[in-house]
């Protein structure tokens, strides 16, 4: 019988706060940032999250980012030093192709899951697929994640990569410089956006963005993109304002 877990804890309040709670279950959640903005250790921290409350996860790995170690470190803290039985409860599958990514998730099907993470969700297919053919084929993965999610109960993480869009030629970046104007004396010339970001929203339930704050402190923020940030969010509906968060030796926390 498969153990409820609303939600599964971040490990930062701050960040479980925006969420409405933490990654929910039932939906597909997505961080996406640039290289070292946290995406990883942020589903390392769920991992161990899920693992001491009792569920069970699978991590599929598309990137060879899967650091076990650092699991047990982060679970060792709250888990008063047993987290020999934390590796126990979570699944590994190291994906080398869009095909063993696929597979993967029909693996998953069958098992009692409480927490699903795709880190990352976009490099494989990147690199077999070109053109639409490629929207097309990351929109199919997303849609049967979209599904397996909402009707097992289970929470869908992924991570995805960012790319630089000039400005003039984009939208979001416009309204970005617009908010930028009058507060610096330059304005940036691209902007960060997410790789694939509009085939990725149309199935994401939640989306948010991770950036570097002081790389140096350990410092990043996390701002909610899908939904917007809404200054009535609350009741654990998510959308709310960004969240300052650090990482350090003993996982996810809010920042000091």
């Amino acid at each position: 019988m498969q153990k409820l877990l609303p939600f599964i804890p971040t490990g930062a309040r701050a960040l479980d706060a925006m969420l409405g709670g933490g990654a929910r279950a039932g939906f597909v959640t997505d961080f996406y940032g640039e290289s070292g903005s946290g995406k990883s250790q942020l589903c390392f921290s769920l991992c161990a999250s899920c693992a001491r409350a009792g569920g069970r996860a699978m991590f599929i790995d598309t990137a060879g980012t899967f650091r076990p170690e650092r699991i047990v470190e982060m679970a060792g803290k709250e888990d008063g030093g047993s987290s020999g039985n934390v590796l126990d409860r979570i699944a590994f599958v190291r994906a080398l192709g869009t095909a063993d990514q696929l597979a993967a998730v029909e693996r998953a099907k069958g098992m009692d899951l409480q927490l699903l993470i795709v880190d990352t969700l976009t490099s494989l297919f990147s690199a077999e697929y070109s053109g639409p053919a490629r929207h097309l084929a990351v929109m199919s993965h997303l849609h049967d994640l979209a599904v397996y999610a909402i009707t097992s109960g289970c929470a869908v993480v992924v991570t995805n990569m960012v790319r630089n869009v000039p400005v003039a030629y984009d939208e979001e970046a416009q309204q970005q410089r617009r908010q930028w104007q009058g507060s610096s004396p330059t304005t940036p010339t691209s902007i960060q956006r997410e790789y694939l970001g509009s085939s990725v929203s149309l199935y994401s339930h939640v989306r948010v963005r991770l950036s570097i704050e002081d790389p140096a402190r350990g410092a990043f923020r996390a701002t909610p993109v899908q939904p917007p940030p809404s200054p009535q969010a609350g009741g654990g509906g998510g959308g709310g304002e960004a969240a300052l968060f650090s990482i350090t030796t003993s996982g996810i926390q809010d920042r000091q």
